[in-house]
């Protein structure tokens, strides 16, 4: 039967990568961004006799996956295996192994079989490049991700409270934070990510926990509207948050963008460090937001003004672990505010993104975020479309693979 295996080196001490695998939010960072997959159900962590139920779909395909874990050994390895799929069979090895130089080495093993007799067996020919992309993805954002908490976070851990709309931004924000080891509390504006708030809020439409909001070391809140809104509750409530980052949220929602001038004074004059962070555009693969952002404030362009998603998370975790940061930025690629042709080497990959506008107050006085010593991951356009879509060997625009790849069959 095929087996798949990728192995890559991790710069982090084994204890650390495996604990990133076993927080909340995982899953939602390891979730290939150009499949439509969705969790249905989960029970449990990655430890023995947990589950998690998704569907994947493809075309008009809808599949429904189940899978168990088991075979966990703390701070070593877990597995999951399919009960019920696709495949005939599924079972995934997640396994870190010491470097003895202080690093860790990352491993993946699939051992797999597909049904239809030797029509399954030749579409294992296919299977193998898909699950490269796969993987190369999921070591790439592994790998990355916990650089960002190595370099920024310098091992510290805080109380985060993350409010605002709910949706794509707010979510990947809390995967995010959450596998770094933070605490996270989300205080969503609502549960349904279409509708938008019917007045000027920045809580949710459930009563929140308040000792969270009182405990809090920052909060990083997606919608620029309501800022004086929240620190006169966060000076209600006695916060001891330190720091607000407000992010914007998606265009085509009831939400106003906010006032530019009032933006700066907020930001410049409130006794909390305030940074709001500036962006018209997303890039993001489409499956990823489908039922996740409302259709009108998702557009086929990649013209224009805009960042990847990895960097503007990267910008936000920047803004929030730098004490010396205060103020109003715009964080987007150097060709913000251009119209440009998309580059030719990775043209092909173009129908599969899309920009999520995002609203912004017109005439904003903002600095460029790259003065303020955040290097991003991906600084062109081709590089972030590459980044979104999984990183696939073109050349040129390749990325060195750390670690090796196995594809054999045995009887």
């Amino acid at each position: 039967m095929p087996i798949y295996e990728k192995r890559s080196v991790i710069d982090i001490d084994p204890a650390t990568l495996f604990r990133w695998h076993t927080r909340p939010g995982a899953f939602e960072r390891l979730s290939p961004p150009w499949q439509h997959l969705r969790v249905l159900a989960r029970h449990g962590g990655i430890s023995d006799g947990a589950r998690v139920t998704l569907v994947l779909r493809h075309g008009p395909l809808s599949l429904r996956w189940e899978a168990l874990h088991r075979g966990f050994v703390d701070g070593v390895q877990f597995q999951d295996v399919q009960v019920s799929g696709p495949f005939k069979k599924w079972e995934h090895t997640h396994k870190v192994e010491p470097t003895g130089d202080g690093r860790a080495m990352l491993v993946d093993r699939v051992d797999y079989a597909l049904p239809l007799g030797p029509l399954g067996r030749l579409g294992t020919m296919f299977l193998g490049p898909m699950m490269e992309r796969l993987f190369a993805f999921r070591h790439r954002r592994i790998a990355t991700d916990l650089a960002r908490h190595k370099a920024m976070g310098q091992g510290r851990r805080l109380r985060l409270v993350l409010t605002g709309r709910a949706g794509f931004v707010l979510t990947q924000l809390a995967a995010f934070l959450s596998t770094g080891g933070h605490l996270v509390h989300v205080f969503p504006t609502s549960e349904d990510v279409r509708v938008g708030p019917t007045q000027v809020v920045w809580g949710p439409t459930a009563v929140p926990d308040f000792a969270a909001l009182e405990q809090a070391d920052a909060v990083l809140h997606v919608g620029l509207h309501a800022l004086p809104q929240l620190l006169r509750t966060l000076d209600e409530r006695r916060s001891r948050a330190r720091a607000v980052i407000a992010l914007p949220t998606v265009a085509g929602s009831d939400q106003p963008a906010g006032d530019a001038s009032e933006l700066g004074a907020i930001a410049n004059g409130s006794p909390r460090r305030v940074v709001a962070l500036l962006t018209p555009g997303l890039l993001v693969a489409w499956p990823a937001l489908e039922g996740m952002a409302p259709a009108e404030s998702v557009t086929p362009s990649v013209d224009g003004a805009l960042v990847g998603l990895d960097d503007l998370l990267g910008a936000a975790y920047f803004a929030t672990t730098d004490d010396g940061l205060r103020g109003v930025f715009e964080v987007t690629l150097p060709r913000a505010g251009q119209t440009a042709a998309v580059p030719r080497e990775v043209a092909r990959f173009v129908p599969e993104v899309r920009t999520l506008q995002l609203r912004v107050p017109e005439h904003a006085s903002s600095r460029p975020f790259s003065e303020t010593g955040f290097t991003p991951l991906n600084a062109t356009l081709a590089e972030s479309i590459l980044a979104e879509m999984g990183w696939p060997a073109v050349k040129g625009r390749g990325t060195k693979d750390e670690g090796r790849r196995e594809d054999r069959r045995s009887a």
